[in-house]
C-alpha cells in the first residue's frame, strides 16, 4: 500500500499525522487524546487507542508505524 497523504515523519514514526497502524493522531510525536464521551469507556477500560496512549510518545507505543529511514527526515 502507497501513502499518500502529508503526514511529517521524523526518525522512523509519525511526528504529526495519523498512525494507521495503531490509529492515533500524532501531533509534535505526542499521541492526541480521543474526543469519544466518557460514556464509551466502561469501568475504566480504554474506547480506542488514542484513550489508552494519550500523551505518549509515539516512537515508545508497541505496534506504532515504522518507517525506513529513506522516507523519514530527522528535526
Amino acid at each position: 500500500m502507497t501513502r499518500l497523504s502529508s503526514d511529517e515523519l521524523r526518525d522512523g514514526h509519525v511526528f504529526n499525522g495519523f498512525d494507521y497502524n495503531i490509529q492515533v493522531w500524532v501531533v509534535d510525536g505526542i499521541i492526541r487524546r480521543c474526543g469519544h464521551p466518557a460514556s464509551m469507556r466502561s469501568a475504566g477500560l480504554s474506547c480506542c487507542n488514542a484513550s489508552r496512549y494519550a500523551d505518549q510518545r509515539i516512537s515508545e507505543v508497541p505496534g506504532a508505524e515504522i518507517f525506513p529511514p529513506e522516507m523519514t527526515q530527522r528535526a
